[in-house]
C-alpha cells in the first residue's frame, strides 16, 4: 500500500511523525513523507526505509501561472503585478486553498496514494482535496488544537479554528495525542472523539552512559535536571535558567535542544554569572536523545498553562523520560497530573517562579527515599507508555479505515 504522509515541519522531523512511518514501513507498506515546504532548498532522501522530500515554496501559485499565461500577462508589467494582488486576495479570502496550500496539493498529486496521513492543521485543506481527487482515505494526525496557539491573534484563531471544524468532518479518521485535546475536539467541532495515540517513545534498553558528565565536566554524584525539546518563550525555561542560581552546590541544569529563544537564554545565563551551574547541549537527532537524557537524573516539565495546548501537554519530554526510567518534575496539569498519579513517576510541583523551581529541585534531589519512589515510578511508566503500545493503535486504525 502507498502511504502518503505530509508534514509542515521544515527544521526537525517530529520523532512522532517519524515512528508512525516507520511502523507502517515494518508492515510492508511504501511510505512517503513530504515534510517540510519551506525549507531552505530541495531534498530528497531515505530514513529506515521512509521516502523523505523537502520542498522550497517558490511564493507562487500554479493557478495564477495558468492564468497569466492564458491571458498573455508579462512578468513585472503592471497589469501583471495588479493581477497578481487580486489574486491573492481572492486566494486568502474566498478560495477553498490559499497560495501555500495549492503548493502543498501540487507537490502531493506528485506521487502515488492509497492512503493520505497528514499531519497537523496546516496540511489539513490540501488533503482533503486530494483525497477527492483520487478517491483514497485520509487519515488526520492533529498534534495540537492549533488554532490555540498564544502566539496567533485571535482573529487568525478563529479563522482557523472555524476551517478546520469545517474539514475535519471529512476526513475517514482523526487521531490525536491525548483524551484531553481529543475531547475538546469532538465537543467544539461536533465530531466523534479522535483516536489517541500518545507521543510515546521506542521501548529501547535504558543506557548506561556519563556522555552529559563528560560533555560538562560533571562527577558521577552530581545531580542533573534535564529540559530537553524546543527552546522557545512561553515555556517557563528562563524560570530554570534563573532557579540555577539557587539551586544546592552539587546540582546542575542541562538543556538539550534548539530554537529562537536560545540565544535568550544564553544572554541570560551570561548576565546572572550561571556559566557553571547551566550547560547548552544543543539539538540531537532523535535517536541520539535516549542516552543523553539516561545520564540525567530529573527532567523537568515547565509548561505553566499559556494556552489550552500548554495546559493540556502531553509533549515528547515525557515519554522519553519514561523509557529512560527517568523522574520528573512539572506544574499540576491535567494530563501530566493523570501520569503521575498512575504510575508516581513524577513530582507535581509550583513551578511559576524561579524560587519556587529552586526550591522544590533542592526538597527533591535531598530526599533519597522520595527519589527512589519515582525512580521505581518511572519503571512501571516505561512498561505501560511506550511506543510498543501506542504503534498497535497506529496499525488497528488503518485497518479500520482501509477495509
Amino acid at each position: 500500500m502507498n502511504i502518503l504522509m505530509t508534514t509542515a515541519d521544515h527544521l526537525m522531523i517530529d520523532r512522532r511523525i517519524l515512528q508512525e512511518a516507520q511502523t507502517l514501513v515494518e508492515q510492508g507498506h511504501q511510505v512517503t513523507l513530504l515534510a517540510g515546504f519551506e525549507c531552505p532548498q530541495r531534498e530528497s532522501y531515505s530514513h529506515n526505509g521512509i521516502k523523505i522530500e523537502r520542498f522550497m515554496f517558490d511564493w507562487g501559485d500554479s493557478r495564477f501561472s495558468a492564468l497569466a499565461r492564458r491571458y498573455n500577462l508579462q512578468p513585472g508589467s503592471s497589469t501583471y503585478n495588479r493581477a497578481w494582488r487580486l489574486f491573492r486576495a481572492w486566494a486568502n479570502r474566498v478560495a477553498s486553498l490559499n497560495s501555500f496550500e495549492q503548493f502543498i496539493l501540487d507537490r502531493m498529486t506528485e506521487y502515488q496514494v492509497d492512503v493520505l496521513h497528514v499531519h497537523d492543521f496546516p496540511m489539513l485543506a490540501p488533503a482533503v482535496e486530494l483525497a477527492k481527487m483520487r478517491k483514497v482515505p485520509l487519515i488526520y494526525d492533529a498534534h495540537e488544537l492549533y488554532y490555540a496557539q498564544v502566539q496567533l491573534p485571535e482573529a487568525t484563531q478563529r479563522k482557523y479554528k472555524k476551517k478546520e471544524s469545517r474539514l475535519i468532518k471529512q476526513v475517514d479518521a482523526a487521531i490525536t495525542v491525548n483524551p484531553y485535546i481529543a475531547k475538546l475536539m469532538a465537543e467544539r467541532y461536533a465530531v466523534t472523539a479522535p483516536h489517541v495515540i500518545m507521543n510515546a517513545a521506542p521501548k529501547v534498553p535504558v543506557a548506561s552512559t556519563s556522555l552529559l558528565r563528560e560533555r560538562f565536566g560533571l562527577a558521577p554524584d552530581d545531580n542533573i535536571l534535564l529540559y530537553q525539546g524546543w527552546i522557545s518563550d512561553n515555556r517557563g525555561i528562563e524560570r530554570i535558567v534563573e532557579a540555577a542560581a539557587n539551586f544546592a552546590a552539587n546540582t546542575y541544569l542541562v538543556l538539550v535542544g534548539y530554537g529562537a529563544f536560545e540565544d535568550t537564554l544564553k544572554k541570560l545565563v551570561m548576565e546572572r554569572n550561571l556559566g557553571d551551574r547551566v550547560f547548552f547541549y544543543g539539538g540531537v537527532p532523535s535517536d541520539d536523545l535516549h542516552e543523553l537524557t539516561c545520564d540525567a537524573d530529573l527532567g523537568i516539565i515547565p509548561y505553566h498553562g499559556v494556552d489550552e495546548n500548554n495546559y493540556f501537554c502531553s509533549p515528547n519530554k515525557l515519554f522519553e523520560f519514561a523509557v529512560a526510567e527517568l523522574p520528573f518534575i512539572s506544574n499540576d496539569l491535567p494530563f501530566l497530573h493523570d501520569i503521575v498519579a498512575t504510575y508516581g513517576n513524577g513530582l507535581l510541583a509550583d513551578l511559576n517562579s524561579a524560587e519556587a523551581i529552586a526550591s522544590a529541585v533542592n526538597q527533591l534531589f535531598g530526599d533519597s527515599a522520595k527519589m527512589a519512589a519515582l525512580k521505581d515510578g518511572a519503571k512501571k511508566a516505561r512498561e505501560a507508555i511506550n511506543w510498543d503500545v501506542e504503534g498497535e493503535k497506529l496499525l488497528n486504525i488503518y485497518q479500520r479505515v482501509t477495509g
